[in-house]
Parts: structure tokens; C-alpha cells; sequence
């Protein structure tokens, strides 16, 4: 069989020779897949000894990402004619030279994978032309009907392509927006859409509506646009939602309370999962995730109580409030390098949660996100976290021992109630008011070292610190709330620092242990509570 050189040598003599159009078509073709497949638009370029002619780099750059469905003005019925249209440059390579018309390159192109043709879009103006109405031809048709240029006159499309380059999705949406006629998808594996019923499917089921609030996906009305034997793929039907909806995602509240699902894997393309998308799935116990993910909408894993595991992709940057509320089964999680928050609710009652690795450059826990998890014993918080939301660890009942970044400057009403494992935790230098039930109910815990900056202790900060005999008040504090120290029954002594000027008349109430406290000379008044 020739290749390379040898072919293009046989093809230049065949122009001359009355070869039949065949042979030469097949020949083009050979000589097209062979030496095209595979390479960059820079490399083509070269391949092709085209030098590019694109304005702008950016514009280069955006050409190969365009949809497939672009049209070049000079051969769209529905534009303008473009007087200066652009026209192929001179051949100046051995490659180019032996296609020697226009029709002879379009007919070469015709077995071109996608990505190729795509990169072929960033090579010049009319290679991008060329590329567009080949992508067209093939991917487009009119039931019934001859191929058409005209893109509102577009009934039907063929996904196969599509489908085998990984971007299905992309393509799906693509084609909801630029083929405003389109009635049939096909090339989705022995599978079709019948959009135009799709179309039909109503927003919501009306006569259903959970707790919420919110209705139901009406995902049995896209199964039923759906032909083919056997159950539609996850694939598939979740490129029929993407026909309908417009958005390479899973639907927010697509699958919520099928516990029929076990084990689900996602596929290539989709770049988000929607609000409460797999709420209340109780069955599955595996899911794998595409590499392409970018965020997880809020609640979205919510009650998904058999849920193991789940390894979260690397590009990963927006994880929404309470997305895995209530996997109660989830023992350990790895949260990739890219997340800088963690939403409120994250991990709510992931009872089964005995570690869990975050990513050195969070910065914030959200509200209650490790709330209830009691299983867990340790964690370690990144160096660069500086907040604490209200909550957080609330009932981490498992938790010895967590070491507060240096850098922390706030931390939450009730960020360590209920942590009733905890024997001792450092606060760090630069934290300067102790929310309200901060440590409430930390019963192990024997002895805390509060920062010298600190000026407030909030109310019921201590409650029930059964444990706790001694405590060290900084200089500078001014203020200490209601039952702050109430319940700390085994407390012997404590000194109050001589620049308080306000304290609760409650703030040592159950302190039985406590047989006597000097109140300092500047305290101005005594606050009376119920």
C-alpha cells in the first residue's frame, strides 16, 4: 500500500491520465486521512503550507471551539453575499498540490474525523469555510430532502460524529440553538430523539410538588421522546436533556428519588450537576463523576444514604450548599486542589465520615458544613483558612483534636458545640471575639489557651465544659456573655482580668466547684438574664 510521498506522487500522476473519478476520489481521500488525522492547527498549517490569515490570534483560537454548525457567509442562503469572501491561497507544498481544484479537497475531506476538521477551522479563512461546509453536509440533513446550506431548513442530525470526538453535549446544545427546525437526532448508539416531541414535554409535572416547594423534572416525558430497543443509556438520555434544556449538565432535580439507581457513571462532556439532580436516590452506592466537571449544584447528592464513595474531578471548583447532606455512608472524600469554599450544609450527617483531605487554598467552611458528622476524629484545616462558619463541626461527637491555622481570624456561633470528644484545642494569636456556644457541650475538654488579643467571650461559650477546670482570661478582655462559663462544674479557679467591664450574672452559673471569684475593681456593670 503507498503512503505519504509515494501517494501523493501516484495522485499528481493520476490528474494527468484518464483515471476514473473514483480512483481519484479514493485516492484524495487516503491522502487526506493518512497525513491530516491527528495534527494541530499550527501543524496543518505547515502540513498544507498555509500561512494563517485570521485577524487576530484570539480569532484563530475561536474558530476551532465555534459550533459544528457554523456557516461561512459566501455559501449560506439566509446572508448577505460577502464581495471579499475569502479564497483559497496558493498551494506552495507538495501535500496541497496534488488536490488540484476545490471539489478535489472538499471530496478528500469527506472521511475526516471531526477533530481534524475542527483543527482544520484554525489553519486559514478558507480552510475554516472549507471545514464548515463539510461539518454541515455530513452532519446535517432535511428528511427526505437534499442537503441544504441553509440552516433553518435543517430536520435531522447525526450525533455519531460527535459522540465518538467526546463532545456530545456541547454539540447537543449547539444544535437546540442553531437549528430552529430540527426534528431528528441520530447516532447515539442504535438510539434516536424525536425532538419535536421533545419540545412538547411540559416544564413540570403540575399535579406533583415536593416538600420544597419545588415540581418534579419531567424526565419520564423525555424517556418517552426517546426510540430505540432496550432502556436508553445515561448517554442518551442525557443528551435528550440537553436538547431540551440547552445546557451540557445534569438537570437540577433530574433524577431526584429514583431508588431504582445502584451505580451510575457519568459521561465525557457534561460540565455540571444541577441543584437536587440526585436527591433522595437511597440506592446508589456508586457514582463516577467526569473529568470535565466544573461544579456540583446545591443538594445535589441529598440523602443519598448508600453513597460510599465518590472521587471528585480534579477541575472541580464550586461545590454548592449541601451537596452530599445526609450520606450517611460515606466514610472519606478527597476534595480537589482547586476548591477555595466549601458551601454550608456540604456534609451534614455523614455520620459514616471518618477523614476527610481539604485542599490547601480553601480559605472559608461554610455554615454547619461538617455538622453531625460523628464519626470523624481528626481533621486537618489548611494553613490558609481564615473563617469558620456558624456550626461547623456542631456535633462531631468522635472529634479528639483539630489544630486552628494561624491565620484564623473568625470563628462561628456554635463552630465546636456538641464536639464532646474534644481534650484540648489552641486557639490562634489573631482571633479576637469567641462566638456565641462556641465550645458549648465540649464536655472532655480540660484546658483551652485563649489568645492574648481576644476582648470577647459570647454567649454560653463554654456551657457545659464539664471538664474544664482552669482557664486563663487575657488581659484585654472587656466583656463576657451570658452562662459563658455556666455548667463548667469541675472549674476550681479563675481569675478575672482587670479590664472587664461587663459580665452576666449568669457566666459561672453551675460552676460547682467554683468556691469563690474576685471581681475586678473597673467592672461596671453585671448583666442580669433570664
Amino acid at each position: 500500500m503507498f503512503v505519504g510521498k509515494n501517494l501523493a506522487q501516484l495522485l499528481h500522476g493520476a490528474h494527468f491520465l484518464d483515471v476514473d473519478v473514483e480512483i481519484l476520489r479514493s485516492l484524495s481521500r487516503s491522502l487526506c486521512t493518512g497525513h491530516l488525522a491527528g495534527k494541530s492547527g499550527p501543524e496543518l498549517g505547515r502540513l498544507l503550507g498555509v500561512v494563517s490569515d485570521f485577524p487576530t490570534e484570539a480569532e484563530r483560537q475561536a474558530a476551532t471551539e465555534e459550533p459544528l454548525y457554523m456557516q461561512d457567509a459566501q455559501h449560506d442562503a439566509t446572508a448577505p453575499r460577502a464581495a471579499d469572501a475569502p479564497t483559497p491561497p496558493a498551494t506552495v507544498c507538495w501535500f496541497s498540490a496534488q488536490l488540484v481544484n476545490e471539489d478535489a479537497l472538499e471530496d478528500a475531506l469527506a472521511d475526516a474525523d471531526m477533530p481534524t476538521l475542527r483543527a482544520l477551522k484554525s489553519v486559514s479563512l478558507a480552510w475554516r469555510a472549507r471545514a464548515r461546509r463539510v461539518l454541515c453536509a455530513r452532519l446535517c440533513a432535511r428528511v427526505g430532502l437534499p442537503l441544504t446550506s441553509n440552516l433553518v431548513e435543517v430536520t435531522e442530525l447525526d450525533l455519531s460524529g460527535s459522540r465518538a470526538a467526546g463532545r456530545l453535549f456541547a454539540d447537543a446544545v449547539d444544535a437546540l440553538r442553531w437549528l430552529p427546525s430540527l426534528a431528528k437526532v441520530t447516532g447515539l448508539g442504535g438510539f434516536e430523539v424525536d425532538v419535536a416531541a421533545l419540545r412538547r414535554v411540559a416544564s413540570s409535572d403540575v399535579s406533583e410538588e415536593y416538600e420544597d416547594g419545588t415540581q418534579p423534572y419531567p424526565m419520564a416525558g423525555v424517556r418517552a421522546c426517546i426510540r430505540g430497543e432496550g432502556e436508553a443509556p445515561m448517554e442518551v438520555l442525557l443528551a435528550a436533556c440537553a436538547l431540551r434544556n440547552g445546557e451540557a449538565r445534569v438537570p437540577a432535580g433530574a433524577f431526584r428519588d429514583d431508588t431504582s439507581m445502584t451505580s451510575i457513571a457519568l459521561p465525557a462532556g457534561l460540565t455540571s450537576i444541577g441543584d437536587d439532580a440526585f436527591w433522595g436516590c437511597s440506592s446508589m452506592t456508586s457514582i463516577e463523576l467526569p473529568t470535565g466537571l466544573t461544579s456540583i449544584g446545591e443538594y445535589a447528592f441529598n440523602d443519598c444514604s448508600s453513597l460510599m464513595s465518590i472521587e471528585l474531578p480534579a477541575g472541580l471548583t464550586s461545590l454548592g450548599k449541601g451537596a452530599f447532606y445526609g450520606c450517611s455512608s460515606m466514610t472519606s472524600i478527597q476534595l480537589p486542589a482547586g476548591l477555595t469554599s466549601l458551601g454550608a450544609f456540604a456534609f451534614v450527617h455523614c455520620s459514616s465520615m471518618m477523614s476527610i483531605a481539604l485542599p490547601a487554598g480553601l480559605t472559608s467552611l461554610g455554615s454547619s458544613a461538617f455538622a453531625s458528622c460523628s464519626s470523624m476524629t481528626s481533621i486537618e484545616l489548611p494553613a490558609g483558612l481564615t473563617s469558620i462558619g456558624v456550626n461547623a463541626f456542631y456535633g462531631c461527637s468522635s472529634l479528639t483534636s483539630i489544630e486552628l491555622p494561624a491565620g484564623l481570624t473568625s470563628l462561628g456561633v456554635s463552630a465546636f458545640r456538641g464536639c464532646s470528644s474534644l481534650a484540648s484545642i489552641e486557639l490562634p494569636a489573631g482571633l479576637t471575639s469567641l462566638g456565641n456556644g462556641a465550645f458549648e457541650g465540649c464536655s472532655s475538654l480540660t484546658s483551652i489557651e485563649l489568645p492574648a488579643g481576644l476582648t470577647s467571650i459570647g454567649v454560653n461559650a463554654f456551657y457545659g465544659c464539664s471538664s474544664l477546670t482552669s482557664i486563663e482570661l487575657p488581659a484585654g478582655l472587656t466583656s463576657i456573655g451570658v452562662r459563658a462559663f455556666s455548667g463548667c462544674s469541675s472549674m476550681t479557679s479563675i481569675e478575672l482580668p482587670a479590664g472587664l467591664t461587663s459580665l452576666s450574672e449568669s457566666a459561672f452559673c453551675g460552676c460547682s466547684s467554683l468556691a469563690s471569684i474576685a471581681l475586678p475593681a473597673g467592672l461596671t456593670s453585671i448583666v442580669y438574664a433570664d
